[in-house]
């Protein structure tokens, strides 16, 4: 697990001018919180927070305060601009070694499934998992093999839970619900639609072709 060091400024509760101000001078807006400690309104630098924001990996964050102490964390939400789509407030939860988080996770899939190899599509449903695990457990990413779906197979929450058993993760959510499917696409099925229908007609007339030979046979003889 990578961690991020992002140095982070204290602030009062602002209102929202002092807010868009903050914004403007490249600072995210941000709230560090743990369960039973007050909430913490903290800035940080928004070009740094980018390497923890536009990634596929899960990261550990080391926040650095001006008092000179540290805090652990993981960003738990981050919200964004909607019409610039620039992050506009993070979350970020405080981690105790011994105190197991919930957080999610990114997928990570391997392999060629053969359902594919056959023509159908890779649909990844969920791009990141719940768990629940020590701070030190934290994984960058949860990996499976689907090298073995065929098409109209899938990859349940289930399947997660088998493939991390007895490990040091708890994957979490219902047992049903789909990670990964491997499908078909419509214009396929219409493809080999069409293609069997205009071969129909083709194997009734060759059978007409047939039997009329045979009647011509016959006759002859």
């Amino acid at each position: 697990m990578q961690t991020i060091t992002l140095e982070a400024e204290l602030r009062s509760p602002s209102t929202k001018g002092k807010l868009k101000a903050l914004r403007k001078n490249g600072f995210v807006p941000a709230v560090l919180y743990h369960k039973g400690d007050a909430p913490i309104a903290l800035a940080v630098k928004e070009i740094p927070l980018r390497k923890l924001i536009y990634t596929t990996e899960s990261h550990i964050v080391n926040l650095k305060l001006p008092d000179g102490t540290e805090r652990q964390a993981v960003m738990k939400d981050a919200q964004f601009d909607p019409v610039t789509d620039v992050v506009s407030h993070v979350d970020f939860q405080g981690l105790k070694a011994d105190e197991p988080i919930e957080l999610e996770v990114p997928t990570l899939f391997k392999g060629t499934p053969q359902g594919a190899i056959k023509g159908g599509k890779v649909q990844v449903l969920m791009h990141k998992l719940s768990i629940k695990c020590l701070p030190a457990d934290i994984p960058e990413h949860l990996e499976f093999d689907i090298s073995h779906l065929e098409i109209g197979q899938s990859l349940h929450i289930s399947d997660a839970r088998k493939v991390y058993a007895g490990g040091k993760i708890q994957i979490l959510g219902d047992d049903s619900v789909s990670i990964v499917t491997i499908f078909m696409p419509k214009s396929e099925i219409a493809a080999a639609t069409e293609t069997a229908a205009a071969a129909q007609p083709e194997v009734i007339a060759k059978g007409k072709e047939a039997k009329e030979a045979k009647k011509e046979g016959d006759a002859k003889k």
